[in-house]
């Protein structure tokens, strides 16, 4: 199990009798070493700034006292014959690994035998092994022509990336093993570790206190969770399902042999899965997305496999939290979907194994399979924008059953299709009547009547896109089209404080219909809505005012009325990030310029001088409102005849 990303110190000063010390463990003189791995089923190297800044200011402190009651923490191993494997300890271990490599850098003779040797026996995961030693090999040259490092400000990872001249695209696991070389480099040129003492800081861990347990089966590493959680260690939701199903099956296995397998089996999936972790925000197309949400989404239409019906879609519950979350695991260990009828041990073991492999196809298909498509299919990433929780369900359900192999999960859809997922979703809660239908929603319902056949999910989107889920929506496209037209005023004038969701939705569907380049605008964490004309106008910026003198009582009460009429609305109103936003600043709309070259943005950098007088800001903002209105209209709800192959204009 992989230790707390947030520790308490980990050092602590103990009475410690004499025993066990790192050396002794790991690097024992005249004994046999064994080659050192972080199984994959660890979760990768995660400690940040301030985890490496306690183990320097460790060293700090019992290289100057000369301490003798360093204790380094426990540590927990499991014998593979060739090999050990790092069941609890390995962010430790692979900090003083990482530790050891800037030290040669600063003095590549005074690194004893013992801790080169440790150097060329550790491996960390195997996703991250290839990086690992592309890193440490270039590490000296980063270093060299880096002389400066601002924790605050770190270097990007496509920066890294082409620094260290890896052939893919850094995982958050390698950028803090990067920043973690940087910050133990930054101490020794900031004078923190002094490098002539490079031999004693290394001492002190070799020489520190260590417990640890060395076991030649699964029981040790099973049993771990339970430590963690006596300890108060905060596990992550992932680790306690895996932890919850290791120990399950290591309890109700017939022979040690085959407990042993199974267990390894479970082992192997989360290894695959952790492995696929880095890249799961990137599949969720705002980089948001988190193993939580996806065990939450997995559980709720997939589990085991095994769900097929309505009902079973509802459990857990959209909001589920961690502990609901494992509870769910739980009673679906020891009881059969009616959450009555007891499971026969084998049974709960069968279900144990199942769901590790079914979460690892869900990872695979929402972490490699769904950004793949997205490549030949923007619809595949724009409605995950649009909808992450329900459109990440959908694909679930949709890439298995259309799979082209028993297991590949590859399934897809046509465009014609994806539109139809995409109009469904947006107009499904868009309407006067929703005020009253928003808790009748069923989903699950419509998920269970999916079938095989592309044909038929086609069939079932467009008749619940034509009448929703209720009778109160029968005509829904109709309706919405309705409901905007009643509404365009509102909209035109004030779409910033109306639908809010729904408008954004739609400025970047008719940017990115404009230019698709402009995607990467919403594909990012955090989204910020921009008023080309500012909230906070200033009063010299209205035509006929003079620089540094106010209007009338009279006059600033019309332009006020004036100017609130269309400032929040639909033609004033850009997408930005929130960086990009706050450098646009509350600047005259004139002098404005954005960072990008095509839709809208264009056409304001190309001409900014028509904002320049005030005279023009209503018709500007009117004119562009008018357009996103009609494309929303005719791409996005697609009521009229004919109106899903209407291009704009």
């Amino acid at each position: 199990m992989s230790e707390t990303t947030h520790p308490t110190p980990f050092t602590t000063a103990l009475e410690i009798e004499p025993g066990p010390t790192f050396r002794s463990i790991f690097a024992p003189s005249g004994g046999s070493v064994a080659t050192i791995k972080v199984p994959d089923y660890q979760r990768a190297f995660s400690w940040e700034e301030k985890q490496i800044g306690l183990f320097l200011s460790d060293l700090r402190e019992y290289q100057t006292t000369g301490r003798a009651d360093y204790y380094f923490g426990h540590f927990i191993v499991e014998n593979r014959g060739g090999f050990w494997e790092i069941v609890d300890g390995q962010q430790r271990i692979t900090t003083f690994v990482l530790f050891l490599l800037v030290c040669k850098h600063h003095h590549p003779t005074a690194l004893p035998d013992s801790a080169e040797s440790l150097l060329s026996r550790f491996f960390t995961v195997s996703y991250d092994t290839d990086a690992f030693m592309g890193i440490a090999a270039r590490l000296g040259g980063y270093l060299g022509r880096n002389e400066s490092f601002d924790p605050k400000r770190p270097p990007d990872s496509e920066t890294l990336r082409a620094e260290f001249a890896l052939p893919d695209q850094m995982t958050r696991s390698q950028q803090r093993i990067v920043l973690a070389l940087l910050q133990m480099d930054r101490a020794f040129k900031r004078g923190e570790l002094d490098p002539g003492r490079i031999s004693s800081y290394i001492n002190v861990v070799m020489e520190s206190h260590c417990s640890h347990h060395l076991t030649r089966n699964k029981s040790v590493a099973v049993n771990v969770f339970e430590m963690h959680n006596t300890r108060g260690v905060p596990l992550t939701t992932l680790e306690v399902v895996k932890a919850m199903l290791m120990k399950f099956v290591y309890d109700h296995g017939d022979s040690e042999a085959e407990r042993d397998e199974q267990v390894r089996k479970i082992q192997d999936e989360f290894g695959r899965i952790y492995g696929m972790e880095e890249s799961l925000a990137g599949g969720s197309f705002r980089g948001e997305m988190t193993t939580e949400q996806l065990l939450r989404y997995h559980l709720r239409v997939v589990d085991d496999g095994s769900k097929t019906e309505a009902r079973q879609f509802h459990s857990p519950p959209a909001d589920a939290n961690q502990e609901d979350l494992a509870a769910h695991v739980g009673k679906r260990l020891r009881f059969m979907d009616d959450d009555k009828t007891p499971r026969d041990s084998k049974d709960g073991v069968a279900y144990a194994l199942k769901l590790a492999k079914e979460l690892r196809t869900s990872m695979q298909i929402v972490s490699e399979h769904l950004p793949k498509w997205d490549q030949e299919e923007r619809l595949v990433g724009d409605v995950l924008i649009l909808e992450p929780a329900l459109s990440c369900e959908f694909f679930l359900i949709v890439c298995r059953r259309l799979e082209k192999f028993p297991g590949s999960a590859d399934g897809r859809l046509g465009t014609d299709i994806l539109k139809l997922w995409e109009r469904f979703l947006f107009v499904r809660d868009f309407h006067d009547a929703y005020y009253r239908l928003w808790y009748k929603d069923d989903f699950p319902k419509l998920f269970s009547e999916f079938g095989k056949d592309m044909t038929q999910i086609s069939g079932k989107l467009r008749s619940y896109l034509n009448d929703g889920f209720r009778e109160q929506t029968k005509g829904l496209q109709r309706l919405v089209d309705n409901y905007l037209g009643n509404n365009r005023i509102n909209i035109l004038n004030n779409a910033f404080h109306w639908w809010k969701g729904k408008m954004t939705y739609a400025i970047y569907k008719y940017e990115v219909r404009q230019d698709d380049k402009l995607r990467r605008v919403m594909k990012g964490k955090m989204i910020s809505v921009e008023h080309i004309l500012p909230q906070e106008w200033q009063w010299d910026w209205i035509d006929g005012v003079s620089q540094g003198s106010e209007p009338s009582a009279e006059d600033k009460e019309r332009h006020i009325k004036e100017i609130n009429a269309y400032i929040n609305g639909l033609g004033n109103l850009l997408l930005l990030t929130p960086g990009e936003n706050t450098a646009a600043g509350n600047q005259h709309p004139a002098n404005k310029r954005y960072p990008y070259q095509g839709g809208s943005y264009a056409d304001h950098n190309g001409d900014p001088e028509r904002w320049r007088s005030s005279n023009n800001w209503s018709q500007l903002i009117q004119e562009r409102g008018e357009r996103i209105f009609k494309f929303m209209r005719q791409e996005l709800v697609a009521a009229q005849e004919g109106a899903e192959d209407t291009q704009m204009q």
